[in-house]
């Protein structure tokens, strides 16, 4: 009887020793974890600052190139990169800084140039939520945020300075007119969108935070048995 008791006082401190070495084994997990998420979030936000920053700058150093800007490009780019909201953010804010910085400074067209540019980039996001974005869907859904921008800003260019009536009447006049610039602006933002499709590749680091990033595996000490645990995070 002395000897079983002895056994089982020796096999339930093995069982004790190797519950407590896994509870240290997850708080280091989780640590580890946890830093991992910091270091992603530091990243993605560093790469999304430099988009934002490249956006304001592009169109202040631009701003005397007659519709040349690259804010709608990188504004898509950033809503395939991280999100719709994100997009729409870059987009929106990024018009409404750097009009403190043109030509023309801010006015009643601010909305309407940050809208223009926000939400293609919100569609953009919801886009590359379901699939994985080419250079080609990328040149497209700038031509396509492009000409969304061109169509707002005529109808509140015609209405704001003609009024509702007259504005009306002369929609056809005022596209004709300012299609040379329309189509300068689609073009140069082909040639960005071409330029900065080269950064799409980002989009797999920016998200590879929904992968699995740690596997523990413990076992007891006869070998019987073998717990795995999985970490997520996103």
């Amino acid at each position: 009887m002395e000897t079983i008791q002895k056994h089982k006082n020796s096999f339930l401190k093995t069982i004790l020793k190797q519950k407590q070495r896994e509870k240290t084994n997850d708080k280091e997990i989780e640590k580890d974890v946890q830093q991992e998420k910091i270091n992603s979030e530091i990243k993605s936000t560093a790469i999304f600052l430099a988009l934002f920053m490249s956006a304001v700058l592009g169109r202040v150093a631009l701003q005397f190139v007659p519709s040349v800007e690259p804010i709608i490009p990188i504004a898509i780019l950033a809503g395939l990169l991280f999100g719709a909201k994100e997009g729409f953010s870059l987009g929106f804010f990024a018009y409404v800084v750097s009009n403190f910085f043109v030509w023309g400074l801010q006015g009643p067209w601010t909305l309407f140039q940050a809208l223009g540019a926000g939400i293609p980039a919100a569609g953009a996001g919801l886009i590359g939520k379901v699939k994985q974005p080419t250079k080609r869907d990328f040149i497209i859904m700038s031509i396509a945020g492009t000409i969304f921008f061109e169509v707002l800003m005529n109808l509140f260019g015609s209405l704001f300075f003609y009024g509702l009536f007259l504005g009306a009447l002369s929609l056809p006049i005022y596209f004709l007119t300012s299609l040379p610039f329309s189509i300068a602006h689609i073009a140069a933002n082909i040639g960005f969108a071409g330029l900065f499709s080269k950064f799409l590749k980002l989009k797999n680091k920016v998200n590879e935070d929904d992968e699995i990033k740690v596997l523990s595996v413990s076992k007891h000490t006869d070998g019987s048995t073998t717990s795995v645990r999985l970490y997520k995070f996103k």
